[in-house]
């Protein structure tokens, strides 16, 4: 069994602890922790304090931030990592370094590991060592020195220990192991043009806004003096640490900036250098002190965040929102934290001590946040089953659009129908128009004639009244103008008279002559089937174009057949035929014109209803269009508070698995090494009891060597002759090996 332990709510298997690290503690690579874990096998223990830096030059310097608080020292450090959900988990502490106690004991007894099993174990040493009930003073300010016997506490690495009594090794257990690797951190962005510009806005807004006293301008960020230099880094430390005092014990200002820095948890402190910050204009320089100074402007501006948002501060007693993941992620935090500092006030105090002790607050604390979560999940999934419903219920019923695009469709046909048609019209319209000009121009003339007419009339008119005529030959002028209105009437009547008999005649003759070119068509048509006449060309194949010459006519003229007797009636019956067509044309075109005004009439009946239908479509779709974002908001919202609610769950069953798996392993390991204490004593018991045995043969063989000799000696006395010597030596029975010698010579 391994005799090496990890400390509560600890689940990683290279030893480290999940805890959340603050602004001190020193990160590490991982690749170093890992290669640390294949050489260690010390007997350290880890523990929850931060770590102390040992130096080999000088006093051991505190890690925690100078003038800062410890509950936000954590937002404090640019590199700090918050915890999750559980507070512990694996994936945000893999990199985090391995932390020493700051609990130091005398050691007396060097003891070796007596197994290399897996359990994470931690030693607790021999147990004739008790451990110290007090922790050695640590320096909590770079202004402070250390007692006279502490000194050189850090030169003898073999007699610390991290967290219990054992020899030092060099493990990932041990306090060499904590130590960041000899070489000098690089920081790349120092090269960055662009991130060293913005570095130098940063610093200079920050000391505008704190009221810097001295004169400042970009360029004084650009190309620095020492005094510059000092200036700036002092007023940046007064705004940290408004207690500290610089120049104490006769030290220089860049004598004190280091180990400052290093105070701090400023991790590249080892590429500062003390002729660098005597010249820290120079270009190789200035970026790494430009780096310090803005890593120390982002340090205050996240404290005093910190300090001032209440959500940030982990309070137990408050009841986080069920709605702000984060002030559930403190309060459990806060929780865990309350938790261990209870426990590991008593596991650095004594190696039995209760653990289920402090439990039940964070059970129940954990049962409470596990209930919530489940009826989160059952509304949840109440509300999901209700959204399925409605969405199922959507999607059965048949949708509307499509009709409506069938519709559209249809109505777009007849739209294009109906600009073909609208196109015609203006066509029609424009001839129309046409028409209308002429007739406005025959309109125009018409006028002028009336006017000239009008004008001779009044020209008539004066020169009636520049005659001198009486009345009496006025009135015989009008007489005679009446009779001769009523002679022109009765003129006019008897020419109506004579022209509707005129007109009769007319359509008497006509009607012979209809009656004669019908008779003489039937007889030129009969002729004509029965080939005594040629067919002439359509559409005077009844007439007969031939032209006889008559000799023996008197007159020229009578020579030649008369044209008026075929031909002009041929070409009137042509007129006739080209009337009729022209009629039949016109009626068609009334129909036509008739048929358009009503399809007009439909169109824009139908143009009215595909608006009122354009106009539903757009609200539907437009109603359909929310709809689905609402449902995909809604459904998206749901899908995330579930996924946040199962990681939270997860998160918690594991974190509850975790911990017990811990209880059961330190258990285990607390039973293991039991066993081992009460074997170690029994060989220690039989040891002791062999060993005395061995001392006491030893001295009873001496005393009776002793015994021979002095019997030796006093014969040789006698037999010398020499003075008498009496040797009395008396061994009482049940003196356990004690005897009591007389000699007297």
């Amino acid at each position: 069994m391994d005799p090496r332990r990890r400390t509560l709510a600890s689940v990683d298997p290279h030893g480290g602890s999940n805890i959340p690290l603050p602004s001190s503690a020193l990160k590490r690579p991982q690749a170093q922790l890992a290669s640390s874990v294949r050489e260690g096998g010390g007997g350290n223990r880890f523990s929850l304090a931060p770590q102390r830096l040992p130096s080999h030059s000088g006093a051991r310097q505190s890690s925690v931030a100078t003038g800062s608080n410890f509950q936000f020292s954590q937002h404090s450090d640019a590199y700090f990592q918050s915890s999750q959900a559980t507070g512990f988990s694996n994936s945000q502490h893999q990199d985090a370094a391995r932390r020493s106690s700051v609990y130091q004991a005398p050691q007396t007894v060097n003891r070796q590991p007596t197994s290399s099993s897996n359990f994470p174990a931690a030693s607790r040493g021999s147990m004739s060592v008790n451990r110290n009930e007090h922790a050695h003073y640590r320096s909590s300010s770079a202004n402070d020195v250390p007692p006279a016997g502490l000194l050189n506490s850090h030169s003898t690495p073999s007699a610390n220990r991290a967290s219990s009594v054992g020899p030092f090794q060099v493990s990932h257990h041990g306090t060499s192991s904590l130590l960041p690797p000899f070489q000098t951190y690089k920081d790349p962005r120092t090269r960055d043009r662009k991130t060293i510009a913005s570095w130098q806005h940063e610093v200079y807004e920050f000391l505008q806004e704190r009221g810097y006293p001295e004169p400042l301008t970009i360029k004084t960020l650009q190309t620095p003096t020492t005094k510059d230099f000092q200036n700036i880094f002092k007023f940046m430390i007064q705004c940290s640490d408004h207690g500290h005092v610089w120049g104490i014990y006769g030290k220089k200002p860049e004598d004190e900036v280091i180990p400052l820095l290093k105070s701090m948890g400023y991790i590249a402190y080892d590429a500062l250098t003390k002729s660098g910050l005597q010249a820290p204009g120079s270009m190789h320089t200035w970026p790494t002190l430009l780096a310090m100074l803005q890593w120390i402007v982002t340090t205050i501006k996240l404290r005093e965040e910190a300090m001032s948002n209440d959500k940030m501060r982990l309070d137990t007693q408050v009841e986080p929102s069920p709605d702000d993941s984060r002030a559930e992620d403190l309060a459990a935090t806060s929780h865990w934290l309350q938790y261990l500092e209870a426990t590991y006030k008593l596991f650095l105090q004594s190696d039995d001590f209760d653990r289920e002790l402090h439990k039940p607050p964070l059970e129940e604390y954990f049962q409470k946040r596990k209930d919530r979560v489940l009826s989160e999940i059952e509304r949840l999934e109440g509300r999901n089953s209700q959204l399925e419903q409605e969405f199922n219920r959507l999607a059965s019923k048949p949708s509307a659009l499509e009709g409506a695009k069938k519709e559209h469709k249809k109505l777009a046909k007849d739209a294009q129908s109906f600009l073909e048609y609208l196109a015609k019209l203006r066509e029609a319209n424009k001839k129309s128009e046409k028409y209308n000009q002429s007739i406005k121009q025959d309109l125009e003339s018409a006028e002028v004639k009336l006017r000239e007419s009008q004008k001779k009339k009044v020209e008539l008119a004066a020169l009636v009244a520049k005659q001198n005529i009486s009345d009496a030959e006025l009135q015989h002028i009008s007489s005679t103008r009446a009779q001769l209105e009523r002679s022109s009437a009765a003129a006019q009547a008897k020419h109506s008279q004579l022209k509707e008999a005129m007109l009769d005649l007319e359509v008497r003759s006509t009607q012979a002559s209809d009656r004669v070119e019908k008779t003489l068509t039937i007889y030129k048509n009969k002729a004509v089937k029965l080939g005594l006449i040629p067919r002439a060309p359509e559409p005077f194949e009844h007439l007969d174009f031939s032209q006889t010459v008559n000799s023996g006519a008197a007159d020229v003229v009578d020579m030649l057949p008369d044209t008026l007797i075929d031909i002009k009636p041929a070409l009137i019956q042509l007129k006739k035929n080209a009337i009729d067509h022209r009629l039949g044309l016109t009626d068609q075109v009334l129909l036509v014109e008739e048929k358009l005004a009503n399809l007009t009439e439909t169109l824009q009946e139908k143009r009215e209803n595909l608006q009122i239908l354009e106009t539903s479509v757009q609200q539907l779709a437009k109603q359909l269009e929310d709809d689905k974002e609402k449902f995909a908001a809604e459904i998206g919202r749901m899908n995330e508070q579930i996924d946040t609610i199962l990681k939270r769950v997860t998160e918690t069953e594991s974190t509850i698995e975790n911990s017990r798996v811990t209880v059961d392993h330190e258990i285990q390991a607390l039973r293991v090494r039991f066993d081992e204490t009460q074997e170690r004593l029994s060989k220690l018991t039989k040891d002791n009891v062999d060993e005395m045995n061995s001392i006491l043969g030893f001295i009873v063989s001496y005393k009776e060597r002793i015994a021979e000799k002095t019997l030796q000696l006093k014969h040789l006395s006698e037999s010398t002759g020499g003075p008498s010597i009496n040797l009395d030596v008396n061994y009482p029975a049940g003196s356990s090996g004690t005897n009591n010698t007389n000699m007297r010579i």
